[in-house]
């Protein structure tokens, strides 16, 4: 099995170094082909000429640049696109997750098609932690996908189900919701979380909870209404 692992980086010069390591570190022990797909997102800082120079180091170890910065989950979907693997591993840029978690994650791809992280004990700033919550509360209004932490960066995700992704900007907040609407089987596990010791946070309350995603969870409630997959069901 070939795995293929995306990860987005914007301004983690500080951090972009140590994750790369650890993932070759920790896949460096399991028995698995693989590549790295790592994205600079129009990064200000020495993000991409770090990441330049772990070309030389790891075998298959591909970089998309963009000019401009077009977020989080355009990244994603760019990277699980051109991916080649059967499965496909998410994680953030800024160290937060821990790779080491993946082994114990794997062995559940053999009877589920996603398995998908829960930071449970979080080591994040306290308006991080009321987003959380506040995303939460609403998915249970509007989608009803039982998953409290849908944020985690780190999933494994086999590469025929993204078919049953839609490209939206903030995709990957409601990968939970889009595999239950599909019948595609997953599982949560909880995950290590580690605090931020480098650089600075992107995130935005406002702009993330108030703005974007409430247009994006409009959209996905929409699509929940008007889903085939919600009328085979009622049909069965």
């Amino acid at each position: 099995m070939r795995l293929s692992i995306v990860v987005p980086f914007f301004d983690e010069e500080e951090n972009a170094a140590s994750v790369l390591n650890e993932i070759v570190e920790v896949l460096g022990k399991l028995n698995y082909d693989y590549e790295i797909i790592a994205i600079d997102d129009a990064s200000k800082d020495n993000t991409l000429k770090i990441l330049q120079g772990f070309l030389q180091k790891v075998k298959n170890f591909r970089i998309i640049s963009h000019r401009h910065n077009l977020g989080q989950g355009i990244c994603l979907w760019e990277g699980m696109r051109i991916a080649s693997g059967e499965v496909i591993i998410t994680l953030d840029g800024d160290g937060q997750n821990d790779f080491r978690d993946v082994p114990k994650m794997l062995p559940l791809l053999k009877e589920y098609d996603a398995v998908l992280g829960q930071r449970i004990r979080r080591l994040d700033p306290f308006l991080k932690l009321i987003g959380t919550k506040v995303g939460y509360f609403f998915r249970q209004v509007f989608l009803n996908d039982n998953v409290l932490d849908t944020a985690c960066g780190l999933k494994l995700i086999k590469k025929n189900v993204i078919q049953y992704f839609l490209p939206i900007r903030n995709f990957f907040l409601f990968i939970p919701f889009m595999l239950k609407l599909a019948g595609v089987p997953f599982v949560t596990i909880e995950v290590n979380h580690r605090p931020r010791f480098k650089g600075r946070s992107k995130y935005r309350f406002l702009r993330l909870y108030f703005l974007a995603y409430a247009f994006d969870l409009g959209f996905m409630w929409c699509y929940k209404r008007r889903s085939i997959f919600r009328q085979l069901q009622k049909n069965s």
